[in-house]
């Protein structure tokens, strides 16, 4: 069955635009009507979100597949699990991690993380065969105390993504590592464009500059 999901979408979307949805504060701004407009992919704590799923799920996070897994099963989205949870999800399609930075064209093999969910939805994304990939609520900034990747248990209200309780009181997660994100991002970015397809960000006041950027009212 997983199989067969993989081969379907294999080159599925060719020559369209889909949305990729970071999780960040400016998620609040954008209009919901923009999120249905075009096939999306969204991540780990989406659900949160009122009135939305997205076309494709994915969450590569061991931390949030764990704390989430009950939530994440009441999405219909069809969904990507980081392989060692996979088990956990009903009818994941299992994502495994390769450590050596690059860009997997085959993620049904295996993805390169790249420190961000995101770059896993691009890999996603271009398996699919999307010609124009949109970026919104990635917003490349984070609030947070001790080292990148470091483990930590959030104390509060959560400053760094669309609902306070994304992370909220008691819940682990890891520290962003925006400097290898960015690696990363810069190679999606040069085997997007040499392959005549464009990421582009539209994330209103955006710390990344990696991408091209545009406006939402511009599509």
């Amino acid at each position: 069955m997983q199989g067969d999901m993989w081969q379907e979408l294999d080159g599925k979307h060719k020559g369209e635009t889909c949305l990729i949805i970071g999780n960040g504060p400016s998620l609040k701004d954008v209009p919901l009507e923009f999120l249905h407009k075009y096939p999306t992919f969204g991540t780990n704590r989406i659900y949160l979100m009122d009135g939305f799923e997205p076309t494709h799920y994915a969450s590569v996070n061991p931390l949030v597949v764990e704390q989430s897994a009950e939530n994440i099963n009441k999405i219909t989205s069809i969904k990507f699990i980081t392989s060692n949870l996979a088990h956990l999800i009903d009818g994941a399609l299992p994502l495994v991690s390769h450590h050596t930075p690059c860009f997997s064209m085959n993620p049904r093999a295996y993805i390169y993380e790249g420190y961000t969910v995101t770059y896993a939805c691009l890999q996603l994304a271009y398996y699919m065969d999307f010609d124009t990939v949109l970026l919104v609520g990635v917003d490349h900034r984070f609030t947070f105390h001790g080292s990148p990747n470091e483990q930590v248990v959030a104390t509060g209200p959560d400053p760094n993504h669309f609902h306070p309780e994304y992370f909220g009181v008691g819940v682990k997660w890891n520290n962003p590592d925006l400097a290898r994100s960015e690696s990363a991002y810069k190679i999606a970015e040069q085997v997007y464009t040499s392959n005549n397809k464009r990421i582009i960000n539209l994330t209103k006041g955006t710390a990344l500059d990696v991408f091209e950027k545009g406006q939402i009212s511009d599509y």
